[in-house]
Formats: C-alpha cells, structure tokens, sequence
C-alpha cells in the first residue's frame, strides 16, 4: 500500500494538535520507554499518532515518529541510533550510510526508507543544545504540531 507523494506532503505540512487536551508530556530521561500520542488534524478531518521511544539496551536512543492513517511513517527522527544506508535508487543520498542522528521522511515507492542529515533540510532546525527534549521540539515543530505542550523530564 502507497501514498501518493503530494497527500504524503500534505500531510506533514498539516497543523496537527494533541489530542485528548494534553498539557504535559512525560519524558523519562534514563530508562526505556514508548508511548504513543495521538494528534488531531486541522479541522479534525485527519488523525496521526505520534510515537516517542527510548530503546532498552541503549539508552541513548531514540526515536520520534509521526504516522499518519495508523500506517504511514511520514517522519521519523533517530537518534543516536544503528547508521541508515539509503536505498541506491534513493531521491536524496542514493547508496550512502548516514550515522548518527537522521531524518527519515515518507517518499512514494519508498516508504520511510530515505533518511536526511538533519542539516540537509533548510524547513529542519538543529537545536543547539542538542539535548533530547531539545530535539523532540525541533521534531514537532518540523511535523507542524502546534501549541506543543510542556515537556517533563523525568529522573
């Protein structure tokens, strides 16, 4: 099953809200976890989950996902995670291994297969600090999530 490139674009672009009135955000910062929130279109015509997701044997990792229709990863940011080669017939990089943090993006006849340096991307902005609340902001604002609510860490 494949999504057109000009919905998946859309899609990305779309203002999304939490869902549920959401206010915090509990962010474990030392132990494994996932969790999924769902999100709300504009004008609620379209729903989205996004996924956060701290692996278990190292801690380090993570992953921040936007899906949309329950199947479509549409972006997913990885860090600190195992390197990416792009497939050789890629849009963006063809046949290159990316390592450490990267941007994995929804493309026709590719799924969520390409993935981006996150400084190749002009509409991506790389926090300064670097630090993982810091990143999971840059990850929302890149989906369009809008009044993103606080963010906890969690000891």
């Amino acid at each position: 099953m494949s999504l057109p490139q000009i919905e998946a674009d859309r899609l990305l672009a779309m203002p999304k809200f939490f869902a549920n009135r959401v206010s915090v955000v509990p962010f474990p910062h030392a132990d494994a976890f996932t969790t999924e929130y769902p999100l709300d279109g504009a004008g609620n015509r379209e729903q989205f989950i996004l996924d956060l997701e701290r692996g278990n044997r190292k801690r380090a990792r993570l992953k921040f996902q936007t899906r949309a229709r329950k199947i479509f990863i549409l972006a997913r940011l990885d860090i600190d995670g195992r390197p990416h080669r792009n497939p050789i017939s890629a849009p963006h990089r063809p046949d290159e291994r990316l390592v450490g943090t990267h941007l994995h993006l929804y493309h026709e006849n590719f799924a969520d297969r390409v993935a981006y340096l996150p400084t190749d991307l002009s509409r991506f902005s790389v926090p300064d600090d670097r630090n993982d609340v810091s990143w999971l902001v840059a990850f929302l604002r890149f989906c369009n999530v809008q009044n993103v609510p606080q963010i906890q860490e969690e000891i």
